[in-house]
């Protein structure tokens, strides 16, 4: 039993003191964690974690009412009653599928308050929990409040550690387009926007990038000795999921549970500078959506094809000259004598090469087009279109519908 896998990671890096003090169950092996602000469809989340099906591992679910030193009295007020409210279901046993723990802060600093210092805050609780009973290798799962989860949830988690063994995983997801709760208009939006992320990662398997993960807050679960070792979550106010799954992928291979088991709410929002809310609030308000030119992946792929024979031959000439012009003569001579001179071999140079290039990289080079001419970005559907062509996808009948089954079976 490993009660002190975490020593390490408490003395050296900001967390705050422990929220719970009681021992978990000695079979802990998964904690959900879910950051929560003004959000009463909390409640239909845990609902919907209870409807889930049993499984063998112990089950507990930490909820993080939040709130920072610049929120509205009103917000707190309803943060407050919603904490209220769930800490009475904790009292009474309500849930009998998971233990409930709801913690709670509020004043946080504007420059740490966010879903970053949120999802951290839960995340490093988590962590205590595991090595509370000695589980370096338990399972933290990361949810939103907004988000009902699948029957199947609890069941392919537990098999995709069974058989994998993996440390980092992500789940498929389809956001939730019940017209009982969302209207026609937000519903479109957001299949709009869901086509892009399903869009932007079998772009970038076009040239197997080996990170092309989908990088979604509540789509993913890391094990308590990576997390760890990865020195946590990042405390930003939006886009966390990405900066730290792309950290982990680095590390760990992740295994991908294919089948949709998380259903995002498509509803606006302004919470967070970046994901879901922001993206639908934008698409209405413009009522078009453009995205990243899919020739611009074409010249990717070229450049990273490259990479393994670049570490004996002078290649330079082949890159595309948007992507040196880029990177900068003097800089990619840098990097290129960098990975030759301190890798061992040739897949530990091509390792290097991937760790200079990475999704960061990526992500930066192709906003750059963002008010090109020649790479213009293009309306969704249109490079929809163009990439299943690309993949060779036949009759496209729904590019929506086409482009989520590519995704999920590819």
């Amino acid at each position: 039993m490993d009660t002190n896998f975490a020593t390490h990671y408490f003395e050296r890096y900001k967390t705050l003191p422990p929220f719970l003090y009681d021992k978990p169950d000695e079979g802990l092996g998964v904690v959900v964690i879910i950051p929560c602000i003004d959000d009463d469809f909390i409640f239909r989340t845990l609902d919907s974690l209870e409807s889930a099906n049993a499984i063998l591992p112990k089950i507990e679910v930490i909820v993080h009412v939040n709130s920072g030193e610049r929120t509205p009295p009103d917000v707190i007020e309803r943060n407050r009653v919603i904490f209220d409210g769930l800490r009475r279901k904790a009292e009474t046993g309500f849930y009998k599928k998971f233990r409930l723990l709801p913690i709670c802060t509020e004043g946080t600093a504007k420059k740490k308050a966010g879903v970053g210092f949120a999802r951290k805050t839960a995340m490093d609780e988590a962590v205590r929990r595991f090595a509370a009973v000695g589980n370096p290798e338990g399972l933290i799962v990361s949810l939103d409040a907004d988000t009902w989860v699948a029957g199947n949830y609890f069941q392919e988690i537990e098999e995709a550690m069974k058989k994998s063994g993996a440390m980092c995983y992500t789940f498929q997801f389809q956001h939730d387009y019940d017209t009982r709760h969302y209207s026609p208009e937000i519903i479109n939006a957001c299949k709009l926007y869901e086509i892009y992320l399903r869009y932007y990662r079998l772009a970038l398997k076009i040239f197997d990038f080996p990170f092309a993960i989908h990088t979604i807050g509540s789509c993913f679960a890391i094990r308590a000795n990576a997390y760890v070792k990865l020195g946590g979550m990042t405390s930003r106010q939006g886009g966390e999921d990405f900066y730290f799954l792309q950290k982990a992928v680095k590390m760990h291979p992740v295994h991908e549970v294919k089948v949709p088991i998380v259903f995002p709410s498509p509803r606006v929002s302004n919470r967070v500078p970046f994901g879901t809310g922001p993206s639908v609030r934008n698409i209405v308000e413009k009522g078009c959506y453009t995205v990243y030119n899919f020739e611009l992946f074409r010249l990717l792929k070229v450049f990273y094809e490259l990479f393994p024979a670049m570490e004996q031959n002078d290649l330079k000439k082949q890159v595309p000259p948007e992507i040196m012009e880029y990177i900068g003569n003097r800089s990619f001579d840098e990097i290129l004598a960098e990975c030759r001179n301190y890798s061992s071999s040739s897949k530990a140079f091509v390792k290097r090469m991937y760790d200079n290039f990475d999704a960061f990289f990526i992500v930066k080079f192709l906003n750059t087009f963002n008010n090109s001419i020649i790479y213009p970005p293009v309306d969704v559907l249109e490079a929809g279109r163009t990439l299943l062509d690309y993949y060779g996808a036949g009759p496209q009948n729904d590019i929506y519908e086409e482009i989520m089954r590519l995704d999920i079976n590819g």
